[in-house]
Order: C-alpha cells, then sequence, then structure tokens
C-alpha cells in the first residue's frame, strides 16, 4: 500500500473518532444523593458561626497606670488618622491596656503591614492573637 493512502487513511479514521467524542460528550448528568445537599448545609452553617479565628495582629502599644486608657484611646485616634482601613482593639488584661491592630491570617502578611506601621509607630511588634473571622 502506498505510504500517502496509509496516511490519509490513518487522517480519516483520526478525524472521524475525534468527532464522535466530542458529540458524545455533550449530555453530562450527575447523580448526587440527598444526603449530600444536607451535609453542604450543615458544613455552611457552621462556618457561620465560627466568630473567631487564629492569626495575627499588630501590637502598637501597652499601657498600665494612672490615665492608661485615655492615652490607649488618644494612641488609638492617632493610629485611625493615619491608617482610617486597618481595624483595631483595646482589650485590657489587669494591670494593662493594649491597642492592637489589624486582622492577618500569616505572620507574612502581618510583617508586610508592620513594615509601613512602624515608622510612625516604633515600638509595634507582630503578635499570635485570635483575629475576627469575618473581616480577614
Amino acid at each position: 500500500m502506498n505510504y500517502f493512502v496509509m496516511k490519509q487513511t490513518f487522517f480519516f479514521l483520526f478525524l472521524t473518532f475525534g468527532i464522535t467524542l466530542s458529540f458524545a460528550q455533550k449530555n453530562v448528568t450527575y447523580d448526587i444523593e440527598n444526603r449530600i445537599n444536607i451535609i453542604e448545609q450543615q458544613y455552611i452553617e457552621s462556618w457561620k458561626k465560627i466568630k473567631k479565628i487564629d492569626g495575627f495582629r499588630i501590637q502598637i502599644i501597652t499601657f498600665s497606670g494612672v490615665n492608661s486608657r485615655t492615652l490607649i484611646e488618644t494612641t488609638a485616634e492617632q493610629f485611625k488618622q493615619y491608617f482610617p482601613n486597618v481595624s483595631y482593639t483595646i482589650t485590657y488584661f489587669e494591670p494593662n491596656f493594649r491597642l492592637r491592630v489589624g486582622n492577618y491570617g500569616t505572620k507574612l502578611a502581618a510583617y508586610k503591614a508592620l513594615r509601613s506601621i512602624a515608622p510612625l509607630f516604633p515600638g509595634a511588634f507582630v503578635v499570635k492573637d485570635q483575629i475576627d473571622f469575618k473581616n480577614y
């Protein structure tokens, strides 16, 4: 048999087979059990209940003693003027008030933010904390 004829025959068979496969794949159906939808809904509902997750924040400053609450609130207002889009939290663990900012899921993200905060607040450092899940 001639090489040219074999090549044409092979090409014709390959083309016919490819067209047949492309038509055969158009109607795909999935058979999903009802229980899978229930489990999926339970999974979604359980994640809605989570408020805090492990993460990182940047601690700006800690005060204790007389007028410490006023000093922390003043520092928080100063921070908000420089960084209006970054959330902050003031916590009190006797005898200290702490100002922590941000909600960072990774230490790398926290250190990246620290690079812009540290020039204005030199004592700032990254701490491991429970962060808000919704704002992350």
